[in-house]
């Protein structure tokens, strides 16, 4: 079995106790989560450093940071000047996590909806400043790890994402799997698996994004564990799931130790 990790939104507000008994059910890493709602990339990073602090004193390793999402922090908009003062902001995380040792950066390639008639022009930009978060990245020892997202958002298919992330060592994929909605996990990983460097794990109804605990849904764990390691896949097997919201047979919140068993019993 691979390094097992969960992101900070599982539980936002942990302590180091908390983190630790996730060590003892067998999780290694973490990624760090940071709020969209903030414009202030001085105040991600304070929010950062307290969940860096918290997890490292719990034993985890904070391998990954998710770079803030939303409407503001689009790579992809078509306002020059917005775009540039994003990019500005994200380049300053980027840094601060090379300071830190934190491996991934998670990027969203836009967020949404975008029409049809936009998309191309969207393309170009988000390709564009990927490249460039790409380029502040290597010189930091970060690798900017592209998401794949659903719906209208960019990089909701193989191809679509492959031509957004070019071809920088330091610009990968993140996969998150129960983001596809056009296409298989099997499609997505022939075409896409060299590049998947990390990924975001939770159970779907292949009808939209629900982030559940493996089980709870339709994916096929045994299946996604070979099509990952037929590609070679040497990453972290990370969840990316809430614990109030990611088990609906349970009507409780799950635990870090429940989740850990779960996932060994459906990956086979």
């Amino acid at each position: 079995m691979k390094k097992l990790a969960l992101a900070t939104c599982f539980n936002y507000d942990a302590s180091p106790e908390f983190w630790a008994d996730a060590v003892k059910a067998g999780f290694t890493d973490a990624e760090i989560d940071t709020h969209g709602a903030m414009t202030d990339p001085d105040d991600i990073i304070a929010e950062a450093a307290s969940a860096y602090e918290a997890l490292k004193a719990g034993g985890l390793v904070p391998s990954s940071l998710h770079l803030p999402f939303s409407h503001y922090w689009d790579v992809s908009q078509n306002d020059d000047a917005i775009r540039e003062e994003v990019l500005c902001k994200q380049e300053k995380i980027i840094r601060w996590m090379g300071e830190h040792g934190i491996t991934y950066a998670i990027l969203h390639p836009s967020a949404e909806p975008i029409d049809d008639s936009d998309r191309p022009s969207r393309i170009v930009h988000s390709t564009e400043s990927i490249a460039r978060l790409g380029k502040t990245a290597a010189a930091c020892g970060v690798i900017v790890a592209v998401e794949d997202l659903p719906r209208t958002c960019l990089g909701n298919c193989a191809d679509e994402l492959l031509k957004i992330i070019g071809d920088q060592d330091s610009v990968r994929i993140c996969f998150d799997v129960n983001h596809l909605l056009k296409e298989s996990h099997k499609d997505f990983v022939a075409k896409a698996g060299k590049y998947i460097v990390t990924t975001h794990l939770s159970d779907y109804d292949f009808v939209d994004e629900r982030h559940w605990m493996p089980g709870e849904g339709d994916i096929d764990w045994k299946e996604l564990r070979k099509l990952l390691e037929d590609v070679g896949y040497e990453g972290r097997w990370l969840f990316e799931i809430t614990a109030e919201k990611c088990a609906p047979s349970f009507g409780r919140a799950a635990t870090a130790k429940e989740v850990a068993d779960r996932f060994c019993e459906v990956i086979g």
